[in-house]
């Protein structure tokens, strides 16, 4: 069993010191591991590519609806006051539509004032004939007059007659002074007659021209707010029909971040499989390292200082094996505690992963990783090498998969990642 043990290490760490040299065979498991994990690496990058992708296009349809919703509402408001106008407009025809009664009233009124001129007509031909009359009496008071009172009595056969022709010119002169008194009435009720019919008929034309202004000034405005608010209407629903085009874009956009953001999960968590190879080859070489048994609870220090972007554990939907620590780059990153490295560059380069990467191990048992390490400024460490807590190793970089100058730090301990805050002081 010893000898199978050792025989299985030695063949563990001569393939891990042969990936520096040279790319693994095809059928080394661990080189499968690494290479599957740079395709998913890719993957994932689309897949969150894409997802930002289709949020940026479902924030603009939501924008569109927003801005048809509130295009919607303003088209309410003057559909809503052009209603309103219509609807008074409505109510001041109908009351214009009540004037026809006093129209109605006014033919009435007309037929009085046409009945008063006839009356006038009437009353000037009893005019005529009385003042026709009044002028025979006068021609003939005119006559009797010529005749003295002895000369009518000479002239009587007997003075019953005479007593008969005065009884009758006073008659005749009674007659007269009733007759003048009628005829100055009857002129003065005619010219009243014909002075109020004459108002009247002036009045009548007044109002009857006032109505139908009016009734067409009306009719002219609602027609015209009428065909705003069908204008309106026909906008809202140009808009609303819009809106819910976007609307319906805007929720395919949203299923495709949705579906999207799944396949990232499902990408995500394959990839975290996958850089679980990361704690095998760091558990590997430290377990090759020579060293003793890690039993300390905490390392040294900090490698960086810096604000941490990414912590360890849940992430996208998948599983963050270190911590982030952004810093600009060439900030030098030194050894969070005295150790061996066994680990110095791109271990990954066969396969597509340019990142520089350190391990250290700090027993056969723990060890501590750096990457995304500056390429230009080589690490200043190399294989072998025994380093102490606070020595410069490299510096802040952005190599590999990376969006941003930072560190990614991780910490294995017993052939799994922890989370390096349980071990920082």
């Amino acid at each position: 069993m010893r000898v199978a043990r050792a025989t299985t290490v030695a063949f563990v760490v001569g393939a891990v010191l042969a990936s520096f040299a040279q790319p693994a065979s095809a059928d080394d498991p661990i080189t499968a591991a690494l290479k599957r994990k740079e395709e998913l690496e890719r993957a994932v990058q689309i897949s969150r590519a894409n997802a930002e992708r289709y949020q940026a296009v479902a924030n603009q349809f939501q924008a569109v609806v927003n801005q048809t919703n509130a295009r919607i509402s303003d088209l309410a408001e003057k559909q809503a006051n052009a209603q309103s106008e219509a609807d008074q407009l409505f109510y001041q025809i109908q009351i214009a539509e009540e004037l026809a009664l006093v129209t109605f009233q006014l033919d009435e009124t007309k037929a009085l004032t046409d009945s008063l001129k006839a009356e006038a007509a009437e009353e000037s031909k009893q005019l005529a004939a009385q003042e026709d009359l009044y002028a025979r009496h006068l021609r003939t008071t005119y006559r009797q007059a010529l005749i003295s009172p002895l000369e009518m009595l000479l002239s009587s056969a007997s003075l019953t007659e005479f007593a008969n022709r005065l009884q009758a010119m006073i008659f005749i002169n009674r007659q007269d002074v009733q007759l003048a008194n009628e005829i100055r009435t009857l002129r003065a009720d005619t010219q009243d007659k014909q002075d109020q019919a004459s108002t009247k008929e002036k009045e009548i034309l007044g109002l009857a021209d006032q109505i139908t202004t009016q009734r067409s000034q009306l009719a002219t405005a609602k027609t015209k707010y009428d065909k705003l608010v069908a204008e309106a209407q026909t906008a809202i629903d140009a808009q609303a029909a819009a809106r819910d085009v976007a609307a319906q874009q805007r929720q395919s956009a949203q299923g495709q971040v949705s579906q999207t953001n799944q396949t990232t999960a499902v990408l995500t968590r394959q990839l975290d499989e996958a850089e679980a190879q990361y704690e095998d080859l760091a558990a590997q070489a430290a377990g090759g390292s020579g060293l003793g048994a890690f039993n300390g609870s905490k390392l040294a220090m900090w490698p960086l200082r810096g604000p941490i972007t990414s912590p360890f554990g849940a992430r996208w939907g998948g599983f963050h094996n270190g911590i982030d620590i952004a810093a600009p780059k060439y900030t030098p990153i030194r050894a969070a505690s005295a150790g061996k490295v066994v680990t110095v560059g791109r271990p990954y380069l066969a396969y597509g992963d340019t990142a520089v990467v350190v391990i250290i191990a700090h027993g056969f048992n723990f060890s501590t990783l750096y990457g995304h390490l500056d390429d230009l400024h080589w690490p200043i460490v190399s294989v072998g090498q025994t380093v102490s807590a606070g020595q410069i190793i490299a510096y802040v970089g952005m190599t590999g998969w990376t969006t941003g100058p930072h560190l990614h730090f991780m910490t294995i301990a017993n052939g799994r990642a922890v989370d390096p805050m349980g071990y920082l002081p």
